[in-house]
């Protein structure tokens, strides 16, 4: 990739990293296209320099290149497929046709994906694509069925979690189409009270159709809250389906590092942060330990950029739970993230 300037910017051009402002807001996400009307937007703005995609230089490092390239385009390809199957899925269910086939056959091709350790990484990468309801879908099954690995779940219970995850929206196909992509944190009033009310219709879709009774379950209880601040049923700690609780968590990590325009941009870096703050009081510990602890594994190696403009690499990271990562940056200084926190993580490449 290369650094321009707007000037220099022609139509067809495709972006190597996500264009934000001063505050993190996404303005452009990474790998648009750009036409005329986005360059205009960008000067008006006054971005000064953007990131292109350029030739890339395989003549160093080839097989280790090259199988990052492979394995990233493999999970690309495996994840595509089954967004082909998720969009069906959809369309059935608002033409009120059977649906469970299909489910049945969109889960055998995710828990393959679930197993792959660098899914977390490929996930957040594909994090600029569009955030319907049925991509929305596909990714909190794949990452509820990640964490209920590291929970050490058997297969056949991943088998109805990946499938619950997926069908945790399921009640949104009869709400407005214009709140489907929002959060509860977005809204208030009547729309908010509408858009609980997607549980509860979920639930009763998935009776409907005979799924099990924890698919159904799942529907009903994935916005409950273990300190009782959720909904629909202000449910509390041991009422509240442990399946329920992983697809919380993965519902509220795929909400968070989704690039969506006018929204901050997140990081895996952020969304650490925020379980780790959320956990004992709205997400279960048993769920948000290990999340984060292989969270932080899996991040360790990672290219980063601070929010002073240097770039680094993810060292390590203390024992301690609530710890933030040691960086080292390009020119070899260690940067403690718990001793300096004027510094953050605000752009994370892989």
């Amino acid at each position: 990739m290369k650094a321009i300037t707007v000037d220099e910017l022609e139509a067809g051009m495709i972006l190597a990293r996500t264009v934000t402002n001063s505050d993190f807001v996404v303005i452009l996400s990474e790998n648009t296209a750009l036409t005329d009307a986005n360059i205009s937007r960008l000067k008006s703005l006054e971005i000064p320099v953007v990131y292109i995609k350029d030739e890339f230089d395989l003549s160093q490092n080839f097989q280790q290149a090259a199988s990052t390239i492979q394995k990233d385009a493999a999970f690309k390809h495996d994840f595509k497929k089954v967004a082909k199957i998720a969009n069906k899925v959809f369309e059935e269910l608002r033409a009120g046709n059977e649906i469970k086939a299909e489910v049945t056959r969109l889960a055998a091709h995710v828990l393959p994906m679930a197993d792959n350790p660098a899914s977390v990484n490929y996930l957040f990468a594909l994090s600029h694509m569009s955030t319907t309801l049925a991509l929305h879908s596909e990714r909190v099954s794949i990452f509820s069925g990640i964490i209920a690995k590291w929970m050490k779940f058997n297969w056949e219970e991943i088998r109805i979690i990946v499938t619950a995850a997926f069908l945790h929206d399921v009640g949104k196909c009869e709400i407005p189409e214009e709140l489907i992509g929002k959060t509860a944190e977005e809204l208030s009033g009547d729309d908010l009270e509408i858009y609980k009310t997607h549980c509860q219709k979920g639930f009763d879709i998935l009776k409907q159709g005979n799924f099990p009774e924890a698919v159904q379950t799942v529907a009903l209880q994935h916005h409950e809250r273990i300190n009782g601040d959720g909904f629909p049923n202000g449910l509390r700690g041991e009422k509240i389906h442990p399946f329920a609780k992983i697809v919380a968590v993965a519902d509220a990590y795929d909400n968070l590092t989704s690039e969506r325009e006018g929204l901050i941009q997140k990081t895996p870096f952020d969304a650490i942060n925020h379980f780790v703050s959320e956990c004992y009081s709205a997400f279960d510990p048993e769920v948000c330990v290990p999340l984060v602890t292989r969270i932080k594994d899996n991040l360790v190696g990672s290219k980063i950029f601070l929010n002073d403009g240097r770039k680094g690499t993810i060292a390590f990271y203390p024992k301690d739970f609530s710890s933030l990562p040691i960086v080292v940056t390009e020119d070899g200084t260690e940067v403690d993230l718990n001793q300096r926190k004027y510094l953050s993580i605000a752009q994370y490449s892989g």
